[in-house]
């Protein structure tokens, strides 16, 4: 559901009028030791774990849950795990489809297997159709280690010509690696100004790491 907020009365009004339509995109490396020895213990697999930690992160600030609708700004009370899949009959196209978010990681990954499966096999840029704009973009460069990464315009969902606009990061998982006794994974994220500053890309990246830390598969 959307929640509109009075943004003559917002205290972020000033900041998020000078900053509309700005974004800015950052690279980090997350330690994800823990993370990917519980995948192992677990026989979890990667893509489906590293997802519900990123949907949790952001389900879990409101910050990051931004958007314009209708030319209303406002909220998502809960946003859904939205990624890209390679489709198995072509060498390289992808399909983006959709996962519903819940806290039991157990029932999103059973989900997720079967959507992603789904998607594998159709023959579209978009397997769901329902043109949602409450989701969390995520895609995924599994074979490259990267240490920065930039968009010429914004990758984050938005529908041009039209007053909606999704305000929500967009997040690019790289390779991980080993870095001395530690493995140590690239995540770079596009964060709207309007709405995101700094400070809260620090806290994404520190929520996101302590997610896949404490992460019991």
């Amino acid at each position: 559901m959307f929640h509109p907020i009075d943004l003559d009365n917002w205290d972020r009004k000033e900041i998020y009028t000078a900053f509309d339509g700005y974004t800015y995109t950052l690279t980090a490396e997350l330690d994800v030791t823990e993370f990917l020895q519980t995948l192992k213990e677990k026989q979890r697999k990667f893509y489906p774990s590293i997802c519900y930690c990123i949907a949790r992160t952001v389900n879990k600030n409101q910050n990051y849950r931004y958007a314009k609708v209708s030319g209303e700004v406002g909220y998502w009370d809960q946003v859904q795990a939205h990624y890209t899949v390679l489709r198995k009959n072509t060498d390289h196209l992808f399909t983006h489809q959709r996962t519903l978010y819940t806290e039991d990681f157990s029932d999103f990954y059973i989900r997720f297997l079967e959507d992603k499966e789904k998607a594998e096999n159709g023959d579209s840029l978009y397997f769901d159709k329902s043109d949602s704009m409450d989701n969390v973009h995520i895609s995924i460069m599994p074979n490259t280690s990267f240490t920065g990464l930039s968009y010429s315009k914004p990758a984050s969902f938005t529908k041009y010509g039209t007053p909606n606009t999704s305000f929500i990061p967009f997040v690019m998982i790289g390779k991980y690696h080993a870095a001395g006794d530690r493995m140590k994974m690239p995540v770079t994220v596009e964060f709207h100004h309007a709405v995101n500053d700094g400070y809260h890309a620090e806290v994404f990246f520190q929520q996101l790491e302590a997610c896949c830390r404490e992460f019991a598969g």
